[in-house]
């Protein structure tokens, strides 16, 4: 593995290539060519490049005597770039000391005097460490430029910018990683990049893709059984809904791959900008819209939504499409739904019902007058889920609440009585102060293990909600509304919300609730929603 690093290290590398060293020089931004040789195809392409990563600010074209005062008067130069190279060949193997932390996310933080490098690893956003700003932009303009964008401008915090490094793509990435995620934005006093990891693997920490099935990302039995039965249904949209980094694509992805295991007949259709995972058994249809373009964003949704209706003439038995983002693939998606078809997707919304508001708020973007009257028919919306990823806890230092229920804040422990039944304090825990199996590089030192933000968690699991309706509660959503449906569906249905699905792995001693709570918000379940609404009280 190492020495893979290593060779895509070297390809960054900044030197003259060797076919043209004796016509050009590269010293303090200035590439010097012989005027004889300025317009040739090799030097042409290499200015290019470096324009493209930043590295020049303008070509001069020289005599040959000129030329070759430069080149002996670069040596010291060369020396530095030499040291300097070497430093971006140790920050470029990031990636891979990152999968060997099984880090989700990188951060590259840009200030003018220096720039930090932050990594998350389960849910927690931690400093890993510190660089000068010109090592830091360096690698950025490296990694832009590996990217593979269509706009190859010069690297700039100016525009917002979308690219990614793909596991096909001329870049070698660490074999964990499927691809890397790319994006930019200007701060207020630099700007900032963060890499999302996409791993081969279930997640960072997790097993290997055919050893897995859903109750593995964390849902109940109840739940995989839910989603399985929804999976069988001849038509109909289902939305996924969550927070980014909350696990949404993960999902769809295992769903898909189970749908293929068990009706390997069907065509199975995806359409994501881009794919972020590869998905057994389906076409995965990539989708490019320069999202480093910032212009002309109204024609970038409606090319989007276009695509989306153009796979209808696929032959599609199931349709994934990996976002709806606005109103023109909300109209897209709803019209492969009424037409007969299978359709799984994601959403932003804070939980399941607020979905079905999200969703009429984006059909209406797309023009539709009365959406849901159209959406309230279990041929076009056959389910709603919501999800978070929450740390688990390390099992082997993880501590009793009965020995510390001092040390969490009241209003957790008021949470934890009224929301579960006849509750045994004895089965719940909190994170412990870290260990040789949640710090393994603290080096069994236990000041270092307690020091690490970390300390005690051990990867992460989906706490979820699921909605599937009937007509019945459907028809309560068209005639009465959504508040309505929610009630029905808690009242006659024993609907359970994320903090039910919380709740039930805080009483396992899975979760900490402090840890719970600080990811998914207040431990509200399903039954003290209810006893609010029947109240009257309008505040939970």
């Amino acid at each position: 593995m190492a020495a893979r690093v290593d060779q895509d290290l070297a390809r960054l590398q900044v030197t003259v290539p060797e076919a043209i060293r004796d016509l050009a020089v590269l010293k303090d931004g200035v590439l010097y060519c012989s005027n004889d040789y300025a317009m040739d195809p090799r030097i042409i392409e290499f200015e290019m490049k470096m324009h493209r990563m930043g590295i020049i600010t303008r070509k001069q074209c020289v005599s040959m005597t000129k030329l070759k005062e430069e080149r002996d008067g670069s040596r010291a130069h060369e020396n530095r770039e030499f040291e300097e190279t070497s430093e971006i060949r140790k920050l470029f193997a990031l990636l891979q000391q990152a999968v060997r932390m099984s880090a989700s996310d990188i951060h590259l933080l840009v200030h003018p005097e220096h720039a930090n490098i932050r990594m998350r690893i389960d849910g927690y956003l931690g400093d890993y460490a510190e660089l000068t700003e010109h090592e830091c932009m360096y690698l950025i303009r490296a990694l832009y430029v590996a990217s593979g964008v269509k706009n190859k401008n010069s690297f700039s915090f100016e525009r917002p910018i979308a690219a990614r490094l793909s596991k096909h793509g001329e870049f070698r990435l660490p074999d964990e990683l499927y691809a890397v995620r790319f994006a930019s934005m200007k701060s207020d006093d630099g700007g900032i990049v963060v890499l999302r990891l996409l791993y081969d693997s279930l997640s960072s920490r997790g097993k290997k893709q055919g050893d897995i099935d859903l109750v593995d990302l964390g849902f109940t039995e109840d739940q995989a059984t839910t989603l399985r039965e929804m999976a069988d249904a001849p038509n109909g949209m289902i939305t996924i809904v969550g927070p980014t980094g909350s696990g949404k694509s993960t999902t769809l992805k295992f769903v898909m791959q189970w749908i293929n295991a068990n009706y390997p007949h069907f065509n199975i259709l995806t359409v994501e900008d881009p794919p972020e995972y590869p998905i057994v058994g389906s076409t995965q249809i990539p989708v490019s819209v320069q999202e480093d373009d910032t212009e002309n964003v109204g024609s970038r949704g409606k090319e989007y939504g276009s695509i989306i209706a153009t796979t209808l003439r696929l032959d599609p038995d199931i349709l994934m499409v990996g976002e709806i983002r606005d109103g023109y693939s909300a109209i897209a998606g709803l019209r492969a739904a009424e037409t007969g078809h299978r359709l799984w997707t994601t959403l932003h919304a804070n939980d399941a019902w607020e979905s079905l508001n999200r969703l009429t708020d984006l059909l209406r973007e797309g023009g539709m007058h009365e959406p849901l009257q159209v959406l309230a028919n279990t041929q076009n919306l056959c389910g709603l889920m919501a999800q978070r990823l929450v740390p688990k806890l390390c099992l082997h230092c993880r501590k009793p609440l009965s020995e510390h229920i001092h040390d969490i804040p009241q209003v957790v422990v008021d949470e934890l009585m009224s929301g579960i039944p006849d509750l045994d304090i004895s089965n719940i825990y909190l994170r412990g102060d870290g260990c040789d199996h949640c710090v393994p590089h603290a080096g069994g030192d236990p000041e270092k293990q307690k020091a690490d933000q970390r300390h005690g968690i051990l990867g992460r699991t989906v706490v979820a909600e699921i909605v599937r309706p009937d007509q019945t509660l459907l028809d309560i959503v068209r005639k009465d509304g959504i508040p309505a449906a929610r009630r029905y569906w808690l009242k006659a249905r024993g609907g359970r919300l994320i903090a039910d699905s919380a709740m039930e792995k805080i009483a396992a001693g899975i979760l900490d609730p402090v840890v719970a709570r600080e990811f998914i918000g207040p431990l509200i379940t399903g039954s003290q929603v209810l006893a609010s609404m029947e109240s009257g009280d309008v505040t939970i």
